[in-house]
This record gives structure tokens, sequence and C-alpha cells, in this order.
């Protein structure tokens, strides 16, 4: 194996999306189960925040058709480009390149794997070049 197989440029799950019907019941949900606190966070998004402030995740107002994909993850990652190669070697899809968050908070990209499932990737490293 050479060293884009080989190298850890993944390190762990930083983040997750949960798809809701209805924003307001799911932040009151939420919030009375887990004690998190939600702060808007783009259009039909709400971030979730910890005890400590922290985001750790979002909530997202979903079509009804999407409601039952599940929960979407994303991995962070230290080599964005190389961890997307891997994919596409690996036999997923790419569906969004590199694009930044905005807020000095980093870029993200996201595939699907062979079945068809998001998942998507994070780092707060620049790309090279």
């Amino acid at each position: 194996m050479d060293k884009a197989t080989t190298t850890p440029v993944i390190t762990e799950m930083n983040w997750w999306e949960i798809p809701v019907p209805d924003l307001d019941d799911a932040k009151r949900f939420y919030g009375e189960v887990f004690g998190w606190t939600f702060q808007p966070f783009g259009e039909d998004y709400f971030a979730a925040l910890g005890p400590d402030g922290d985001m750790l995740g979002g909530i997202f107002k979903a079509p009804a058709h999407e409601l039952g994909n599940g929960v979407r993850i994303t991995f962070k990652t230290h080599e964005l480009e190389v961890a997307l190669e891997r994919v596409s070697s690996a036999g997923g899809t790419v569906v969004t390149q590199r694009s930044e968050i905005g807020g000095d908070m980093g870029w993200w990209a996201a595939f699907t794997d062979p079945a068809g499932r998001w998942i998507g990737f994070s780092t707060d490293r620049p790309a090279d070049g």
C-alpha cells in the first residue's frame, strides 16, 4: 500500500445533523432529552449547543422524503483532498467538493457511499496550493 492509503487522514467524527419535519418541535424534544440549547446557523438550520456552549451538531428542516435517511455525520480530516480521493477510489461518489463553512470555521465536503448514504468531511486546513 502506498502512503495515500495507509496514512490516517480521517481522525474523528466531529459533527452530526438530524433531519426534522418541524424545527420548533425538534428543539423542544432534543432540548428536553439532552439539555441542548440551539442557535440559528443558516436557513432552516439550528446548531445544537452543549452545556459548555460548544457546537455539537445540527438539526435541519427536511422534506418528508428525506426524513427516513437518518442522521448525517461528518468526520474531521487533516487532508480533505486525500480523503476525497480515497472515497472515489473505493467506489463512493463525491457530491460536494471543498466548500467554505463560513465564520472562520473551516471547510467541508460530502460524499455518498456505494449504498447512497451521505457522509461529510470537515477540515480547518486550507487547500494546498
